[in-house]
């Protein structure tokens, strides 16, 4: 029994140190797994440290980068003003960053490209508009079409995230887009159809009721007016029928004024009704405001020049006046200078004249609107030299013409002898001198030609007292005796009544032939102005003397080639 106990206690015992052990064991296995575990946790704070510490850096690091690119980005936002997307004069927004290998300049246009096509489409709505997000870009869309793609760094040039921005984009598109679809959208386009039919059967209209009033007017002048001669001092200016002429005429003014007038107004009223034409509009109201604006504000600016000019016109005019009124007292002789002829009054009146025109020309000129111009100094120097190349000869016959006036050579009425022109001096002007011949013909003789011909003036002679000698030339045969031709010469020149008594007539003897002598018989006459009726008087009347007394005028030298025949 004893021995079973021990042997009891000594299995117990075992069984406990083998408990123990286990035990002990199992202890040990969960202190190393726990050590194990311990490790593995040190282990991953070390790891979660050294992945925070790279985190934290790589976040510093793009804090720090974003904040580097957001100083560069507002230094050069100083000096680069961005691509503006402008839409019907409208500037909508800035684009300022490349994208995708398209600049801003590109990116603007393909924006307002694609708004403006979705703006005008001939639809009744439009489609809606949202924002997609990808990776890199935030993508405004209206429907299935991309308007514009923001991405970072066009948030960084607005100072906001790419979603902001892109939000802030859309609003203003959207607003765009609807304002154009109301502008050009079929609605609009069915609206301002209607409103262009109206207005073109509203001219109609107009033009139907201004063609009535206009005949109604005409009917008025034809039928109902009563029109009386216009008078003037008794001579009469205009007779009814010429009146009722100039009224008629001036209905058809009116008509065509009250259509411009109806033109100018209802014309651009049509074309602003559709925007695609509003531009031609303003440009067609612009061809006829601009002239006028400018004629305006041009005739306001140079107002006090008007005035200075309307003032040296005047005074000069009173100048001209008074010279003119001198001149001709000077004329008709009630005022008399020493050594200065009537005739010449008038003529230095036209040269004083002139002069005076001319300095008032140069004392105007700078006054002018557009003096300074240089297209006025090239028209000015063009005509100058028109003026210098073709009118040498014109200058040449004007100084003739004073030159001639102040010699006096002849006068207005006399006969003369100019070169080979013969006759009464009827005009004398500054460039030419007309001489009415004795067969009524009226030569022109330039100026410039009398300076370099003889002149020779009959009526001179007359203004003098004794007249104008007329001569003749006769001959005969050594066998006449000298008184006698003599004496039937002073007979014929006697029966000559435009030949003056007193002086008497006289015969010279201008020459001793180897045949015969020269005789010319020579009488004063004042009817200078008929010179050839009377050298056909003194001709016939000494023929008819000689035919009363036999005698035959002719030279022996004459004689004796009739012999030989």
């Amino acid at each position: 029994m004893l021995m079973k106990r021990w042997v009891l206690m000594v299995l117990f015992a075992g069984w406990t140190l083998i408990g123990s052990a286990q035990q002990a064991d199992s202890v040990q296995q969960r202190i190393d797994s726990l050590q194990h575990a311990l490790h593995e946790m040190k282990m991953n704070e070390l790891l979660l440290r050294n992945a925070l510490d790279e985190s934290g850096r790589d976040a510093r690091e793009d804090s720090l980068r974003k904040a580097e690119q957001k100083h560069r980005i507002d230094s050069l936002r100083q000096v680069t003003p961005g691509v503006p997307l402008v839409i019907e004069g409208d500037t909508l927004l800035y684009i300022y960053a490349s994208l995708g290998g398209e600049d801003a300049a590109h990116r603007v246009e393909s924006v307002a490209r694609k708004v403006t096509q979705i703006g005008k489409s001939l639809k009744l709505t439009t489609d809606s508009m949202h924002i997609f997000e990808s990776e890199y870009t935030a993508d405004v869309m209206c429907g299935e079409v991309v308007l514009i793609r923001v991405s970072d760094l066009d948030g960084l040039w607005n100072g906001m995230s790419r979603h902001e921005l892109a939000e802030q984009q859309m609003r203003i598109l959207s607003v765009e887009i609807e304002k154009l679809h109301a502008d050009y959208g079929l609605k609009a386009k069915l609206t301002g159809l209607g409103w262009a039919v109206f207005l073109i059967v509203v001219q109609l209209l107009l033009f139907l009721l201004t063609a009535r009033f206009v005949r109604y007017l005409r009917r008025l002048v034809i039928d109902g007016l009563n029109v009386k001669p216009l008078v003037v001092k008794g001579y009469e200016l205009m007779n009814v029928h010429q009146e009722k002429r100039i009224l008629l005429l001036l209905t058809r003014v009116l008509q065509i004024f009250l259509v411009v007038v109806q033109l100018f107004i209802s014309l651009p009223l049509l074309f602003s009704i559709f925007p695609e034409t509003e531009k031609f509009t303003w440009n067609m109201i612009n061809y006829v405001w601009s002239p006028l604006r400018d004629m305006v504000i041009s005739f306001v600016r140079y107002f006090p020049n008007i005035v200075k000019i309307i003032v040296i016109v005047y005074v000069v005019r009173w100048v001209l006046k008074g010279l003119h009124h001198l001149s001709d007292e000077i004329s008709v002789g009630h005022l008399k200078i020493d050594r200065f002829y009537q005739d010449w009054a008038e003529p230095t009146y036209h040269i004083i004249r002139i002069f005076i025109i001319a300095f008032t020309v140069v004392v105007i000129w700078p006054l002018l609107p557009g003096s300074e111009s240089g297209v006025f100094k090239g028209v000015s120097i063009f005509v100058a030299a028109l003026f210098s190349l073709g009118s040498t000869t014109t200058i040449g016959n004007l100084i003739s013409g004073i030159i001639i006036t102040y010699m006096r050579p002849f006068l207005v009425g006399d006969y003369v002898r100019i070169g080979e022109q013969e006759g009464e001096v009827v005009e004398k002007n500054a460039f030419i001198t007309r001489l009415k011949d004795i067969k009524g013909n009226v030569v022109t003789v330039p100026n410039n030609s009398i300076l370099s011909q003889q002149t020779i003036n009959f009526t001179a002679a007359v203004r003098d007292g004794k007249g104008s000698v007329v001569h003749s030339v006769f001959t005969f045969t050594y066998h006449v005796p000298r008184e006698t031709v003599e004496a039937y010469l002073l007979e014929g020149a006697a029966r000559t009544e435009l030949i003056e008594k007193s002086p008497k007539p006289f015969v010279l003897y201008t020459a001793l032939e180897d045949f015969y002598t020269r005789y010319e018989i020579n009488g004063y006459t004042k009817a200078t102005d008929k010179l050839f009726m009377v050298y056909s008087e003194l001709h016939k009347n000494i023929v008819d003397v000689f035919h009363e007394h036999n005698l035959d005028p002719t030279s022996s030298h004459f004689i004796k080639v009739q012999e030989v025949k």
